[in-house]
């Protein structure tokens, strides 16, 4: 039990080194021998567990999946509106691009991996499908607006978050993201969500709600 206990321990410091090394350094660049010397194990530790650099991408990648569902069960618990939940998701993302070192990875490793490279969990097909999921059941739920083609819904959304991966790789402060992303759902959200649904979406990121509901769209 005490070796299987200290196998866990070991394999734990490899992928959280290993989250460390490619957030920093980004998948091409960063090495094993880096990923070793930052869980502080040997390199004959780390090729028991990951024998290849994709074997460790892989495992990262799978984490930060992990992390990103929890976080989109916990706002959709916190909010019965799924156009509310989207919102939320986005500033929420935007956060974690910033100090999540399994989010930050994950999406260098979904950009730098070359063409056929074996992708379990990339980054951008989980995450565009869970919000295209999201607007599904916005649309059975009668919150999109009825004139807008699920394409163009699923558009907005992907060209949102493109956005706020872009200003976290820029380096621009987290509260001037919100900011952006905040002005942006104000003028996305009058296109895609109905009459009904509109009046009821805060913009603004889910912190400022604890003192209230934020900002309603402006329409």
């Amino acid at each position: 039990m005490a070796k299987q206990e200290r196998s866990e321990r070991t394999l734990e410091r490899l992928v959280v080194a290993a989250a460390e090394e490619f957030a920093l350094h980004g998948f091409v660049r960063a090495t094993l021998g880096g990923v070793s010397r930052t869980a502080g194990v040997t390199k004959g530790a780390l090729f028991f567990h990951f024998p290849t650099k994709d074997d460790l991408a892989d495992a990262v990648q799978k984490r930060g999946q992990d992390i990103l569902e929890t976080m989109l069960t916990d706002v959709t618990r916190a909010e019965k509106s799924c156009l509310q939940v989207l919102v939320d998701a986005t500033h929420t993302l935007s956060g974690m691009l910033r100090s999540d070192p399994f989010i930050k990875a994950g999406v260098r490793i979904a950009r730098e991996r070359t063409a056929g490279s074996p992708v379990p969990a990339d980054f951008y097909p989980l995450w565009l499908g869970r919000l295209g999921q999201l607007l599904e059941t916005a649309r059975k739920d009668g919150e999109l607006a009825a004139d807008v083609p699920d394409l163009s819904a699923r558009t907005l959304v992907t060209a949102v978050v493109c956005g706020v991966e872009t200003l976290a790789w820029m380096g621009v402060p987290e509260d001037e993201s919100h900011q952006w992303l905040g002005c942006l759902w104000e003028l996305v959200l009058p296109v895609v969500a109905s009459a009904d649904a509109l009046p009821r979406l805060r913009t603004a990121a889910p912190v400022a709600a604890s003192s209230g509901r934020g900002r309603a769209v402006r329409h």
